[in-house]
């Protein structure tokens, strides 16, 4: 029987959720799927990774300064990610991996994405939503004055910390990283009020975020993981998202969930979804001949294949 070498890389690509690693499994075994090979590339990755961490090399983190759009607190620091300095790969549920790469030493950026205003609390991972230079925030006034109204509920998130300048500087914690997306869930919880496009779907993401971080830490994050589907079936429901592909990776991250969580009639019913809207657009491209259905093909094949790989007992082993 003939091994059909494209069913293998895909195979291995669901479960090292690396290109790179895929050719050197097939360099090294070939294209024969045994886990225990499998796992000895994996754990042969994660200590080249501690490596580079605890090496040397160049710094892919610089900062720049930015402004409150809320209390117009200055001289906030912002931690940007040099260009091309990170490879970025991502788990199954969207949230990016990061290791060093053209001399770079590997910085885990989630902890450190979230800027945050040591002042007033406002917090926000996007550098638009801030002051700098001459660019205005991109947040609607509205919003801006129901932020600078909440400053209470956001340092009840903060407690009693001490010295908050200090505490979200660099090194940060998990604790403080934990805090940081709290924090811009208090920001888009006002911009979902208002129904800003994106706010959703944003809180979906960041509740992702945290549920990262505290696996990490090796604490249960389900309750985290149960609130970010909640926030991705939300936007969903919502037209929440005007562009395709965002809508697209929601529906993908509901099925995710949905079979991390143990509900497979739930996660099924969505991939039903990806069945409806491919079916819809081949319509539409019957009037309108420049659309294509590339993109819901491309998140249905990528649930497709979490939902073939359902019962495999390691499918979220590293999520």
């Amino acid at each position: 029987m003939s091994i059909d070498v494209s069913e293998v890389k895909r195979r291995l690509l669901s479960l090292l959720n690396d290109s790179n690693l895929v050719n050197e499994y097939l360099r090294q075994y070939g294209p024969n799927l045994d886990i225990k090979h499998i796992k000895e590339l994996k754990e042969k990755h994660a200590k080249a990774l501690s490596l580079v961490q605890e090496g040397s090399g160049q710094d892919p983190i610089y900062e720049i300064m930015v402004t409150c759009p809320v209390c117009n607190q200055e001289n906030i620091v912002c931690y940007e990610l040099k260009a091309k300095s990170q490879q970025i790969i991502k788990n199954k549920f969207l949230v990016p991996i990061y290791s060093g790469a053209s001399g770079f030493r590997t910085v885990n950026y989630s902890l450190l994405s979230v800027t945050v205003c040591h002042r007033c609390f406002f917090a926000s991972p996007d550098k638009k939503d801030w002051i700098k230079d001459a660019e205005k925030s991109q947040l609607p006034s509205n919003v801006i004055m129901t932020l600078q109204e909440k400053i209470g509920e956001r340092k009840a998130i903060v407690r009693s910390i001490s010295d908050p300048k200090t505490y979200f500087s660099r090194p940060r914690s998990a604790d403080a990283a934990i805090i940081s997306y709290q924090l811009s869930k208090a920001r888009a919880k006002v911009e979902a009020w208002y129904e800003l496009p994106y706010s959703l779907y944003k809180l979906g993401a960041y509740s992702l975020r945290i549920a990262k971080i505290l696996k990490d830490i090796d604490i249960d994050n389900r309750d985290l993981l149960r609130e970010a589907l909640g926030f991705f079936e939300e936007s969903f429901r919502t037209s929440n998202c005007p562009s395709e592909e965002i809508e697209m990776q929601v529906i993908y991250s509901i099925v995710a969930l949905s079979l991390k969580l143990g509900d497979e009639k739930k996660a099924n019913s969505y991939i039903g979804v990806f069945s409806t809207l491919h079916n819809n657009r081949l319509q539409e491209m019957k009037q309108d001949p420049k659309l294509n259905t590339v993109i819901i093909d491309k998140w249905a094949e990528k649930a497709k294949m979490l939902w073939e790989d359902r019962d495999r007992e390691d499918l979220f082993k590293d999520e």
